[in-house]
Order: C-alpha cells, then sequence, then structure tokens
C-alpha cells in the first residue's frame, strides 16, 4: 500500500524543506542596488490568494499570447499576454495546488483533494474531472493528447487530455521524509519525464504506458532521515536529446534521455530545480546563491552569493539577465554573461516562491499575495 504518510509527514516539517535556512539563518540583507536596469510596469491582476504560506505549486503558464494562473481558493483566469486584459475567470469550488497548465486548448489545475480539473482554453467552461487519490502541488504536463501529472504520492498518471479518463499510471515509491515539492513532469517526443522525492527520475512511453527507463540522481548516505533528503527539484529542462536535473542535498546532473545515462554532474542543492537558454543552465541553491553553468559541459560559469536565506524561486533567463523572486517580494535580477547585481522590483508583500515566466518582452511573476503582475525590464546603456 502507498505510504500515505509521506504526503502527511512532510506539511508538518515543511521548515526542514524550502524555508529550512531561513528557520536556522537570518537572511541576507538586501545587495546594494546599482540600480542597471530600467523598469516598465506593464499590467497586473489581481488573481486572489488564499494559500497563507504554504508551499503551493501554483505558477502561472502561457501559450499563444495567453497568460493563465490560479489562486489557492480555486479561481483561475486566463489574461491577454500583451495588455492584461482578463479574457475569462471562473470560480472553481477547490481548494488549488498545482499549475494551471495550458496546451492544447485546455486549462487543467491540480487540487490537494487530489482532484485534475480541465477547462476550455477559449472561454474556461469545465471539460472534465479525475481524481487520482492524492494532492496535485505541481503543475501537470500538456501534449500530444495526453495530460501527465505527477502527485504527491508518486505517482506519474497520464491522462486523456480530451476526456480525462485514465491512460496509465507509473508509481514510485517514497521515502518516509521529503520536502513536499514535487516536480514538474516533461513531455518530448512521446516520452513523459519526472523526479521524485527519493532523487529518481523516470521516463515512461506517453503512448503505452510503459517505463523506459529509471534513474538515481541522487542518494542520501547518512543515517539522518533529514540528511538523506534528495527531493528531484520542481523543475526539470530539456535540451537537444539531453534532460538535466537538480535536487535536494544532491547533484545537478545532465541525462541522456533515451537511456538515462549520467554524462555528467555537479554537486548541487536545490529544491528549485534547473531552467535553461541557448547556452547555460540556471539554478537558484537551497541556501539562496544563484549559478549559472555551461549548457554542455556542466562548468560553471559564475555564481551570486548576496541573495542568501532570502528563500528564492527559481532563476529564469530574461533578455540581457537572470531573473529571480524571493521570499519578501523583490524581483531581483543579475547580469546574464558576468554574475553582477544588476537591481531589483518591490512587486508587492506576496512571496515570489514560483518560477517567473517570459511572455515575449515581458516578465510575469505571481505572487503568493494573488498579483500576477507583468514587467518590462532591460540593461541600462554605459552604466
Amino acid at each position: 500500500m502507498k505510504n500515505i504518510r509521506t504526503a502527511l509527514i512532510p506539511v508538518l516539517l515543511l521548515g526542514l524543506a524550502a524555508c529550512a535556512s531561513s528557520n536556522v539563518h537570518q537572511p541576507e540583507p538586501l545587495p546594494v542596488n546599482p540600480g542597471k536596469i530600467s523598469v516598465q510596469h506593464d499590467w497586473s491582476v489581481d488573481v486572489g490568494g488564499g494559500g497563507g504560506d504554504q508551499l503551493l505549486g501554483l505558477a502561472p503558464d502561457m501559450s499563444e499570447g495567453l497568460v493563465v494562473a490560479a489562486s489557492a481558493g480555486g479561481h483561475v483566469v486566463a489574461v491577454n499576454s500583451a495588455n492584461g486584459k482578463i479574457k475569462w475567470q471562473r470560480h472553481l469550488k477547490v481548494r488549488a495546488a498545482g499549475g494551471p497548465a495550458i496546451g492544447d486548448g485546455i486549462v487543467v489545475v491540480g487540487t490537494r483533494a487530489g482532484n485534475v480539473v480541465a477547462l476550455d482554453a477559449g472561454d474556461g467552461h469545465t471539460l472534465w474531472k479525475h481524481y487520482v487519490k492524492s494532492p496535485v502541488i505541481v503543475t501537470p504536463a500538456i501534449a500530444g493528447g495526453h495530460v501527465v501529472v505527477n502527485t504527491l504520492a508518486g505517482d506519474l498518471i497520464a491522462l486523456d487530455a480530451h476526456s480525462g479518463t485514465e491512460q496509465w499510471t507509473q508509481s514510485n515509491e517514497p521515502p518516509s521524509l521529503s520536502l513536499r515539492t514535487a516536480t514538474r513532469p516533461l513531455i518530448v517526443n512521446g516520452s513523459a519525464y519526472a523526479g521524485f522525492a527519493d532523487g529518481k527520475v523516470m521516463a515512461v512511453d506517453t503512448g503505452s504506458g510503459k517505463q523506459l527507463w529509471l534513474k538515481q540522481i541522487a542518494a542520501g548516505n547518512s543515517g539522518n532521515l533529514i540528511a538523506n533528503m534528495v527531493d528531484v527539484g520542481r523543475q526539470m529542462a530539456y535540451a537537444a536529446g539531453d534532460l538535466y536535473v537538480a535536487t535536494y542535498q544532491g547533484k545537478l546532473a545532465a541525462v541522456a534521455a533515451d537511456s538515462g545515462q549520467v554524462i555528467w554532474s555537479r554537486d548541487l542543492s536545490s529544491y528549485t530545480g534547473v531552467t535553461m537558454d541557448g547556452s547555460h543552465l540556471y539554478s537558484s541553491d537551497s541556501e539562496g546563491h544563484v549559478h549559472a553553468f555551461d549548457l554542455v559541459t556542466g562548468v560553471p560559469t559564475w555564481a551570486y552569493g548576496k541573495l542568501s536565506y532570502r528563500g528564492l524561486s527559481a532563476a529564469v533567463s530574461y533578455g540581457a539577465t537572470v531573473a529571480v523572486g524571493d521570499r519578501y517580494g523583490y524581483l531581483h535580477f543579475i547580469d546574464r554573461n558576468t554574475g553582477k547585481y544588476l537591481g531589483r522590483i518591490n512587486v508587492g508583500d506576496g512571496a515570489l516562491r514560483m518560477t517567473p515566466i517570459v511572455v515575449g518582452p515581458r516578465l510575469v511573476v505571481l505572487g503568493q499575495d494573488g498579483d500576477l503582475v507583468a514587467y518590462q525590464v532591460k540593461v541600462k546603456q554605459g552604466k
């Protein structure tokens, strides 16, 4: 039987996970602001809060000029990315926890009660709902007629995007203690990839549901349960046949997507995971340092260490910068090439826990207080 306690104990031990460092260490004071960025506030929308200080996986997503976001209270909005006008909004009678995701003409939200709800991307009406038995606290993946969800109980489940019918399930027994920050699945070229709380990554054929490989990226080697936590980070990245994975108290690794063979690895501890652009990987580590690594070799390019213990989001490449949010409502910008600090925006009072998304020339962030905000940020020339 599935070890349900892994869905309960981490709630009590949340401070030992993403906020662990904040309980032991005081956050680094804000660095001197060099004022090297110009900021244009394009629009903002109140999505609604309701999540308190919980580490829910409610992150904005986008497709074809539409940004979707959800509140913990079940309010879902679809916004025109260019002007911030609301195309539609729905209030679902659910406690949302993961998503929303948008693709294949649908918007999908996961709930704390273990339901997956699909809405029509055109007008927001409900298409279907399916019960997956465990909380869905990370954004699902949508591609090729499949919706793939990674549940807190360690089940990777594929649903038919049109009907919600369950197509297949692959299970990975979770450890007795984990961070309660599930990994967003990826669907690439007919394969689904997901990471788990025991430091493993799995590949599954989306058509047949057959497991293609299962690889241990990091493993605990201590008798201490907390020291043995090696959860795969919230985000993975894919490029040119390689999968990039970061784990808590473990590794950053490049993995051959077709075989699971580890190509290279570097010591790193990250619960936010890894993002990428055309030349580099970016990761915020569990102590609040932001790193850039060469995409091909994994060799470190730079590290910025003056945001320690500020509860950082994942770092994302945006224009000439790398952007990263913190739990105090600040959005920080680092020079993408040199790793030097450029400046910041005080978005609001809500924590910026989830990854900012790049939508054309804009950077869109969702605060935990429910403010969905779009900016255009440029590096000042000659400074």
